[in-house]
């Protein structure tokens, strides 16, 4: 079954920042390259519209800090499209107990299952 792209846009979101915003939320207020840097080194993901405007879903930060474990999960999609990573990251999955995987993140106790299932799930998607 095909979401609509409202429906994703909900599920990954529904809450973005521009490149100025994540820069400005992120502690230590880093430069747009700084932050350019940072999705290069899969510590933020970066989403691309469908006019080529670059977003950043809100829920990467946790009081100004990039939500812990996340680089780990980003690095194991590396490569892959970053809407997909968005959206498995957002998708309750049966391995967490039916939680998202950002919710697992946010709870700090999981890490290394979402990292784990993370592997095995960009290795499927290869």
């Amino acid at each position: 079954m095909k979401k609509s792209l409202d429906a994703v846009l909900a599920q990954v979101g529904p809450d973005f920042w521009d490149t100025a915003g994540i820069a400005e939320a992120l502690a230590g207020a880093p430069t747009r390259q700084d932050v350019e840097q940072q999705v290069r080194e899969h510590r933020l993901l970066a989403l691309t519209t469908f006019d080529g405007r670059t977003i950043y879903p809100t829920w990467q930060l946790d009081r100004g800090q990039v939500l812990a474990g996340l680089p780990a999960v980003l690095a194991a999609f590396a490569g892959l499209p970053a809407w997909s990573v968005a959206t498995w990251l957002t998708s309750a999955h049966d391995a967490l107990a039916g939680r998202t995987p950002v919710a697992a993140l946010t709870a700090g106790r999981d890490d290394e299952t979402v990292a784990a299932l993370a592997s095995r799930t960009a290795d499927g998607w290869r």
